[in-house]
């Protein structure tokens, strides 16, 4: 099953062809305009890359480290940003916790446990339609805690729900509760992940733009204690909807799909070395992440998460204790480039003062200054949340809406933290279309519900998410010092 490149659309195709020029044009436009009044040359250079760099993420005209590299040039080149901060930004603390990141994963799927807990579960609470839901859901809010990947999830779950799909004779696109496996799997997918910081790269990325712009450091154990709960009445209210649009129904398991996953599950036998070992510092990291703020009284210093990251990574090619050798670490090097060069990108529009410039021009226009933080609260949380409409890539729509928002925030005088933070928690609500992200594209695949299903069905989750991060605005959120 081939779900690795989706078929480009009639614009994505022009996008394509015509997106090296019109970033080529633009970038020339800003970069020989008169330098506008409250910018300086640097700011001007750093709003044209900015432009240029935008054009081509969004295009696909060229790969995106291939940007990431030019930009790095460019901004050093054209006097953008000085050459030490740019360069720099490869030592930054949240590219150190990204290939840390991957490195856990890499050896959390070496090991085998997430695929022992997925078939676990399923074949221990997947009595009738709805329990199998409902199982599918816990699995996957699991998941996140042991893969941090949503990809890598997805890759995991999908053998085992066609399976199951198969155990119920769900026929591809007949039927409600292949449709409801299907969306209801990439939705876990996405909403689970804004449980856990550590679930996907740009959330890490998100937390530490908010750092290097705000000074604020926002831990593991503050990410879940305020977005966990968000995260689970979205997946309950998913849930919900979902058997008001498409009631699934009252099927008889048949065709071996449920004794095939029994028997999978059984061929496992006992955990290995192998799962205990991968299990045992997963969890240490987990205690090290969730007891952050204890740290100085129980060892005499403090751990950031980046450093309890890299103590897992660590761990994991020790000799005697971990499981992996460097070749079987799955660290995406072009992402790494690719997140270098847009931290830089987006870096140097506050460093020269080009996002407050902008923003106070734009906002003042529209009035936003005189809006309350309540009614500024709820915009910044509905276009952060559906800016994946126009901005497929987390990574990019991370780069861009944080910083946006701290911006935003501090030109018309209110806290940026308590913007930015819950922002932060929409990253992974790309769970409309299927070019979103590639868990999407993974579960799009299996051809048991069209495009209009997900895209009802998403808008109606995301709407049903919003509401629940407006209330924590004056409930949750409030109590715990966010807001």
């Amino acid at each position: 099953m081939n779900v690795e490149k989706a078929a480009q659309s009639p614009t994505e195709k022009v996008l394509f062809y015509i997106g090296i020029p019109l970033a080529l044009l633009v970038f020339a436009y800003i970069f020989t305009m008169p330098t506008p009044e409250g910018l300086g040359y640097n700011g001007k250079v750093s709003m044209a890359t900015f432009a240029f760099a935008l054009i081509l993420w969004v295009s696909g005209s060229l790969p995106t480290y291939v940007t990431s590299l030019i930009v790095i040039v460019v901004l050093s080149i054209f006097g953008g940003w000085d050459e030490k901060s740019v360069l720099g930004v490869f030592g930054y603390y949240v590219i150190w916790l990204m290939v840390a990141a991957f490195i856990i994963t890499s050896g959390m799927e070496k090991s085998g446990f997430a695929r022992r807990l997925a078939l676990g579960m399923v074949t221990k609470f997947g009595k009738s339609t709805i329990t199998i839901l409902i199982s599918l859901f816990v699995v996957n809010f699991l998941l996140a805690f042991v893969i941090p990947s949503t990809t890598a999830r997805a890759a995991v779950m999908l053998p085992i729900m066609l399976l199951i799909a198969d155990a119920y004779g769900v026929n591809k696109g007949n039927i409600n509760l292949g449709k409801l496996m299907g969306i209801q799997g990439l939705q876990s997918n996405a909403l689970s992940t804004s449980a856990i910081l550590t679930a996907t790269a740009p959330q890490i990325l998100a937390i530490g733009l908010v750092k290097e712009m705000t000074d604020f450091d926002f831990g593991w154990a503050q990410w879940f204690a305020a977005s966990a709960p968000i995260a689970i009445l979205s997946l309950a209210a998913s849930f919900l909807i979902g058997l008001v649009l498409y009631k699934p129904e009252k099927v008889i398991a048949g065709g071996g799909g449920i004794q095939k996953l029994k028997e999978e599950y059984h061929s496992l036998g006992k955990m290995t070395t192998i799962e205990k070992k991968a299990l045992f510092i997963f969890g240490f990291t987990i205690i090290l992440w969730a007891t952050d703020k204890w740290h100085v009284g129980l060892f005499g210093f403090q751990l950031s998460l980046v450093m309890v990251a890299v103590i897992s990574a660590t761990m994991f090619f020790l000799p005697h204790i971990g499981i992996l050798k460097w070749n079987e670490a799955k660290i995406p090097w072009n992402l790494m480039i690719f997140s270098a060069g847009a931290y830089a990108a987006g870096i140097s529009l506050n460093a020269t003062g080009v996002a407050t410039w902008a923003l106070e021009g734009i906002f003042h226009s529209l009035g936003v200054k005189d809006m309350g933080f309540t009614g500024l609260y709820a915009v910044v949380i509905f276009i952060s949340s559906f800016s994946h409409f126009v901005f497929t890539s987390k990574t990019v729509r991370t780069i861009i809406v944080i910083p946006t928002v701290i911006a935003l925030a501090t030109s018309v005088g209110m806290n940026p933290v308590a913007l930015a933070i819950p922002a932060a928690f929409t990253i992974a609500d790309t769970i409309t279309l299927p070019p979103h992200c590639k868990p999407n594209l993974i579960y799009f695949s299996t051809g048991f519900y069209t495009i209009m299903d997900q895209l009802k069905y998403g808008i109606l989750v995301l709407l049903a998410k919003w509401l629940l991060m407006f209330g924590a605005s004056f409930t949750w959120f409030k109590y715990l010092g966010i807001i």
